[in-house]
């Protein structure tokens, strides 16, 4: 049991997890020393990304940085070959809608990766997304 703990202490240890900065900046490159330091980083360790995170990335992209959908979602598409994304399906789930219907912000999307991905059911009072998510679920079931 101890030697076990220590092994994955020491796997552990060559990994690490980006915060929203470190992948905007390993996306953007606009600060260049910053950049550097993260995609060092993703050469050397094992990097994971949350979808909480990600979700922080695409307000700062789309809202500071006027990145469009299309563009974000390319953009995690590519990140999702450089480091883990923890529930990475279920990303990919969400992108497939996510660039394709302006009206889900990305955290909507990503409620319907983890209704399509998961089997869970999306409760919600929100009635918009509702009928969206009705009628995304009617041209899925096809």
């Amino acid at each position: 049991m101890h030697g076990e703990r220590r092994r994955l202490r020491s796997m552990l240890g060559n990994s690490c997890m980006l915060d929203a900065n470190a992948v905007l900046r390993f996306l953007l490159k606009d600060i260049d020393e910053q950049f550097q330091q993260v995609r060092t980083l993703i050469r050397t360790k094992k990097c994971y990304v949350t979808l909480e995170v990600l979700a922080e990335v695409c307000y700062v992209l789309e809202g500071v940085y006027q990145v469009s959908r299309e563009d974000a979602a390319r953009n995690f598409r590519k990140l999702n070959n450089d480091v883990s994304i923890l529930n990475a399906d279920v990303l990919l789930r969400a992108l497939e809608i996510y660039d394709t219907m302006p009206k889900l912000d990305f955290v909507d999307c990503i409620l319907y990766g983890y209704n399509r991905e998961r089997g869970i059911e999306i409760v919600t009072f929100d009635k918009k997304l509702k009928k969206r998510m009705e009628d995304i679920n009617k041209t899925d079931d096809f």
